[in-house]
């Protein structure tokens, strides 16, 4: 695995590898008011499931569209299909050998009940790329939950950063 974009995705998985088994059941799937009531397992579910929409569609050779995802209530309620789920995908990262690869991505828009669909072409290192961005941005998001619902998780210091703002910080010191 030589692809940065790759290892990116593993890191982030196993970020949240780290942190979601220290989480009770209880704290998984608790609506929190500074999230309007959603869950870190809603969150988690989220990061999830856009790599396993984009390892679908790259495994059956078809256009990627995120907002086709499954939507599994399985993987937002309970903690051990969710860390399953991170570790398939995990795997699954690990065995691309051609990140480059041509794919097209279909994007839907919706406006006033009226969809509006349209694509592009894209590579599935893009995809992951963007993948790797939306995880990092839910995990900041859980990250705020989890400091200040549960400050007793112990939370890795990069988890919620992109690694251009640590690239940024370290040429600013």
């Amino acid at each position: 695995m030589k692809n940065t974009v790759i290892q990116s995705a593993v890191e982030l998985s196993d970020q949240l590898c780290n942190l979601l088994p220290q989480l009770l059941e209880e704290q998984y799937i608790a609506p929190l008011a500074l999230f309007n009531g959603s869950s870190i397992g809603q969150h988690t579910r989220h990061i999830i499931e856009f790599y396993q929409c984009l390892q679908a569609s790259f495994q059956k050779e078809v256009s990627v569209c995120y907002e086709e995802r499954k939507r599994d209530l399985a993987i937002e309620c309970n903690l051990k299909e969710a860390i399953l789920s991170i570790k398939e995908t995990a795997k699954w990262l690990k065995t691309i050998s051609e990140p480059f690869y041509s794919m097209n991505l279909v994007v839907k828009d919706y406006q006033n009940n009226d969809m509006n669909e349209w694509s592009t072409p894209t590579t599935l290192a893009r995809e992951v790329h963007h993948c790797n961005e939306h995880a990092v941005h839910h995990l900041a998001i859980i990250k705020i939950g989890l400091q200040h619902y549960f400050p007793t998780i112990v939370i890795g210091e990069q988890v919620g950063v992109a690694k251009s703002t640590t690239a940024f910080q370290k040429q600013q010191s």
